[in-house]
């Protein structure tokens, strides 16, 4: 048994077409916005969240809308008076891509529940067939360790012993798949696996709260407490909200001002 830790990398994130972008502004009249704005901002995410909620109301600028008289000049007190209204649909515009390295099946259930403004593709035991089995050992069985270790060695040696069955050298790959796949129901729910995840930032930020609320798992707390660490890093006008506090685990829970936008 390989004893591992969950680690969460950024591996993608929204960006703009700017010429696309300069066409749109210029179809809105809007082309002193863009120019004034865009250099200010931190990032193409939080831009273009910014640019599609003004769209709404034509309101890059005093004149564009006649009932609009005055404006937000500053993207910070824009995008903080959308979370305050809770106007979360414009946030679904932007998404990130993680990859989730070393996370249990455990987890991996927890997080199809999220679905809504998610995109998943995790590595497959229908396909793949693991040569050893690493598992994150849970704070809660330090005291039984040793009994855990011994179980999961002994499962990895009954799983080689059925794998040791097979000539797979002469299996078609067809053939591979059907056996890999019923050889892995023996597996445990704890083997490690790997998982690129792409959520949109409305998402982000609901999964972010509930995920590391101390009343969840804290394999998954520990990966949404990264999460939220590279969210409030790359983009600081999205979670200049969510507030950090240390839990007796060893692992923070963070908790927005504006809840479920």
């Amino acid at each position: 048994m390989r004893k591992i830790e969950p680690i969460v990398i950024k591996i993608a994130e929204t960006k703009l077409d700017l010429a696309g972008v300069e066409r749109f502004m210029e179809s809105y009249q809007a082309i002193d916005w863009f120019n004034r704005v865009k250099p200010t901002q931190p990032n193409d995410s939080e831009f273009l969240i910014e640019l599609a909620g003004r769209s709404c109301y034509k309101s890059y600028g005093v004149g564009l809308n006649p009932n609009v008289t005055k404006i937000r000049e500053d993207s910070r007190d824009y995008l903080t008076n959308v979370l305050a209204k809770g106007d979360g649909s414009i946030l679904e515009h932007a998404t990130i891509t993680f990859a989730f390295l070393n996370i249990s099946r455990v987890t991996t259930h927890e997080l199809v529940r999220h679905r809504a403004g998610t995109a998943i593709s995790q590595e497959s035991l229908r396909y793949v067939r693991p040569q050893e089995i690493s598992l994150w050992l849970p704070p809660d069985l330090e005291k039984v360790s040793g009994e855990f270790e011994a179980t999961v060695r002994e499962i990895t040696g009954r799983y080689h012993e059925l794998e040791s069955k097979f000539d797979w050298d002469k299996m078609t790959f067809e053939e591979k798949k059907r056996v890999t796949s019923a050889l892995r129901r023996i597996l445990p729910d704890g083997i490690a696996t790997n998982m690129v995840w792409t959520a949109n930032h409305r998402t982000l930020r609901w999964v972010i709260e509930m995920r590391t609320d101390g009343s969840a798992e804290v394999e998954i707390r520990k990966v949404f407490g990264q999460v939220a660490e590279i969210c409030i890093h790359d983009y600081p006008l999205l979670y200049a909200d969510f507030a950090k506090v240390g839990l007796s685990d060893g692992t923070f829970q963070y908790t927005p001002k504006y809840s479920k936008v």
